[in-house]
């Protein structure tokens, strides 16, 4: 983008230029026109740029908030991720609580088993000693009366004896036994409350992920309300940028057509014709060709053809004429023109120096300027146009790429 100074400068040599160039052709009333559209010009330029200064911040703002958006957005996915990843975790502890629950239940029906087994137990052998005790307080004698001997005494003692040891063992052994279970119970019951706890820490670090997801919900709502409101601003520095780019084109139509106007007519030279760029003949792009110059802004029906080359490279007049108009245009930038004859008039843009002065008689091959990319250009290269009583006219008509 120029700077405005520098702009106001280019514009009052413009001005000056075009005073002279018509002066010298004896157009006294054309150079004050010029004189003013050069004034319409710079005005309509340096609106242009500001428009376009403003849309590019607009831009770079909505650019911003959106990725402020997106950001923040991404934030509220990975604490989404991070809550099922929780819910998860608590629905498995839920799972490993009840099985927990269930084991502990499973024990506790094998402690009443076991009790209930050691309660039969103890009361079977309470009724054996009861009977026994019957059995010596009244049928003590009885029972002596049949033993024969003292073997046999001694025997019916030991038995009696050894009953109740086993029973006693027995008892002692199922006793271990519920000990055991009731210890398994116990650790069972620690690890549901383990377990519980550990439920409890899942569901508070969900609740805090809860409630910074739903402050973080608020603040992209309100993001989203940045992005709509800067977008809004950028379709306006956008529409405001398009009237000052229109009014911009039409004031250097208006000074392009004054610089343009009255060729002379006379010929010169016998009508040889080259091409004005030797060696480069591919071309970016043709005429009458739509053409997107930068991302959203289109040239519908390109008025010559596009020449690629480096900078720097001779550019050849394609045929004899005089120079008519040699200036510097916001659109064209360094632009010369020149006067064939009949009508026919070549025109050589975006140079990045003008060799040709006006009035200058050049005759075909003439270096007249080197290419470049100055004015409204996307790189070296050198726009070939022709015009034929003042009407745009295809070049390749009049010569080919050789």
């Amino acid at each position: 983008m120029q700077h405005p100074k520098r702009l106001r400068a280019a514009c009052a040599v413009l001005a000056a230029v075009c005073a002279i160039s018509f002066a010298g052709s004896g157009n006294w009333v054309f150079a004050d026109e010029a004189s003013d559209l050069a004034q319409q010009l710079q005005q309509a330029q340096q609106d242009k740029e500001q428009a376009e200064k403003e849309l590019e911040q607009a831009k770079e703002t909505t650019e911003h908030e959106k990725q402020v958006s997106q950001q923040l957005k991404n934030n509220e996915q990975t604490l989404r991720n991070q809550i099922s990843s929780l819910v998860g975790q608590i629905s498995t502890k839920n799972e490993e609580i009840a099985q927990k629950q269930n084991e502990i239940a499973q024990k506790q029906a094998e402690i009443d088993q076991q009790q209930a087994e050691i309660d039969q137990r103890w009361d079977n052998f309470k009724e054996r000693v009861a009977a026994m005790q019957v059995m010596q307080s009244g049928g003590t004698i009885a029972m002596l009366g049949q033993v024969t001997d003292l073997t046999s005494f001694l025997t019916f003692a030991d038995n009696l004896q050894q009953i109740s040891k086993y029973d006693n063992q027995v008892l002692e052994e199922m006793a271990a036994q519920k000990a055991i279970l009731e210890e398994l119970r116990t650790e069972l019951e620690i690890q549901q409350t383990e377990l519980e706890t550990q439920k409890l820490n899942l569901e508070n670090q969900k609740s805090q992920l809860d409630a910074t997801k739903a402050a973080l919900s608020q603040q992209i709502q309100q993001q989203d309300e940045k992005v709509s409101e800067a977008s809004a601003n950028e379709q306006a520095a956008k529409a405001e940028y398009e009237a000052a780019y229109a009014i911009w084109k039409q004031a250097q139509e208006e000074f392009d057509r004054l610089a343009q106007s009255n060729p002379g007519s006379e010929v010169i030279g016998d009508g040889t014709r080259m091409w004005p760029l030797p060696g480069y003949t591919s071309l970016s792009s043709y005429f009458g060709e739509d053409r997107e110059i930068w991302p959203g802004y289109w040239d519908y029906g390109h008025g010559g053809v596009d020449i690629p080359a480096p900078a720097g490279t001779p550019i050849h007049v394609f045929q004899s004429g005089t120079v008519y108009s040699s200036y510097l245009s916001a659109s064209y930038g360094n632009v010369v023109m020149v006067d064939h004859g009949n009508g026919l008039v070549s025109i050589y843009a975006h140079m990045t120096a003008r060799l040709a002065s006006v009035g200058q008689v050049v005759n075909v091959g003439d270096v007249i300027g080197t290419v470049g990319s100055t004015g409204q250009s996307s790189g070296n290269h050198l726009h070939f146009e022709m015009r034929q009583n003042g009407v745009r006219v295809n070049p390749l008509n009049y010569i080919s790429p050789s």
